[in-house]
């Protein structure tokens, strides 16, 4: 059969991984291996415990970048990743075509990885992405803002777009691979499995979208333990990098709710100064599922998996953004009433106070009227159509007379 290859280079968490389990066992009972190439291997014998699956360390940019301003579109998130120079990205596509070429993959199914788009260009396997609406930038020159907050000078997109664009050209003409014309040309794929639901798409006004519907693993993990008590159950996914993350565990630990917290990389100090007969740590990823039918609030950050297992749940959410693909996806929350979303840049919170409002009936209600309109949807179902297409797709780039897996830069 064919050999596949999954590829995760920019974000943090369990999502990306957790996400894509689903499919990669499908293909792998069909018959396909499967490789995974992976940002962050810290987290694999949690992820992948069950799964005898080969993974490899992806190509990524490890210098800090500093001094530039916050990304406001698609290319400053690049820039921050190794595209100011094409000296700094032809390392990484380098890399990138070295894994290509150990692999041989005949699909490369593409999460947040776009420089193994760049590398993959002028190649012979197909090429799907695979994720939120924040990896699949619509196809429109410039690309929109990122931050519609802010009143963002069209000259500072077209800008920065061209600029990136001519760093990934020059690379790609020493690799004598075809060119960009514009940025979106790089997500030109061969199928864009579009993971999530319109009302939460980061970019709102795509084009000619097409919704496969929202990637998460709903039934692994631990069962959730909740605080004995009588008030509300209260989950909270939070990484200890927030800004705020000591006074939302206090404020958690004060009000009169049972709060169950996971929070990788949490120290003993930590779990020893905020827990509490009402507030208890879980140490390993909890069964979604199960949280989202027995809590009556999730707090997290705006992870397109979390938030999408919480409202189809009914659920409302708190939400803390880190990045600005939270941001968006709060805003989409907020946008439907059914969530309280936390700016990025406010000081002195009351945690407390946002708390108690996000339990309000009537974000519930609109939590509820969300998980009613897609009371169908079937994640067995997806993957099942999903499974098909990559079927289809690795028909279509095995040429007659050429064994599976022989595609190599």
């Amino acid at each position: 059969m064919s050999h596949i290859l999954y590829a995760w280079e920019l974000g943090r968490g369990y999502g990306h991984v957790a996400g894509v389990l689903p499919l990669v066992r499908k293909l792998r009972r069909d018959g396909h291996t499967v490789t995974l190439a992976l940002r962050d291997l810290s987290r694999v014998d949690v992820l992948l415990s069950g799964d005898a699956l080969p993974v490899l360390q992806a190509p990524v940019w490890f210098p800090e970048t500093v001094g530039l301003p916050p990304a406001v579109n698609y290319a400053e998130i690049l820039f921050v990743v190794g595209y100011l120079t094409a000296a700094g990205l032809e390392s990484l596509v380098r890399g990138w075509r070295a894994l290509f070429a150990r692999v041989r993959p005949d699909l490369l199914i593409v999460d947040h990885a776009p420089t193994a788009l760049v590398a993959s260009r002028g190649l012979t396997m197909a090429r799907a992405l695979f994720g939120s609406g924040f990896f699949s930038p619509p196809r429109v020159h410039p690309m929109p803002s990122i931050r519609p907050s802010l009143a963002v000078p069209p000259d500072r997109l077209l800008q920065s777009e061209q600029r990136a664009v001519d760093v990934i050209n020059t690379v790609l003409d020493r690799l004598q691979a075809p060119p960009l014309r514009i940025l979106a040309d790089l997500f030109d794929v061969d199928e864009d499995f579009l993971c999530t639901f319109a009302e939460l798409d980061h970019y709102p006004d795509r084009p000619d979208a097409r919704y496969w519907g929202a990637r998460f693993v709903a039934t692994e993990g631990a069962p959730p333990e909740w605080p004995a008590g009588a008030g509300h159950k209260i989950f909270a996914y939070v990484e200890p990098v927030h800004r705020d993350f000591e006074r939302v565990l206090q404020h958690l630990r004060e009000g009169p709710h049972r709060v169950l917290v996971h929070a990788p990389g949490t120290d003993d100090r930590i779990r020893r100064r905020y827990g509490a007969p009402s507030l208890e740590f879980a140490a390993a990823p909890l069964q979604m599922a199960r949280v989202t039918a027995e809590c009556d609030l999730v707090v997290c950050h705006g992870g397109s998996g979390t938030v999408v297992a919480t409202l189809l749940a009914g659920r409302p959410l708190l939400l803390l953004p880190l990045h600005p693909d939270h941001s968006l996806t709060a805003r989409a929350v907020v946008e439907l009433g059914a969530g309280v979303m936390v700016p990025e840049d406010e000081v002195g919170i009351s945690y407390r106070r946002l708390l108690t409002e996000a339990l309000a009936p009537a974000y519930r209600e609109r939590a509820r009227a969300f998980a009613d309109r897609y009371a169908d949807f079937d994640q067995d179902r997806q993957v099942e159509r999903m499974t098909a297409r990559c079927s289809e797709l690795l028909g279509a780039s095995i040429a007659p007379g050429r064994a599976p897996g022989a595609n190599a830069p």
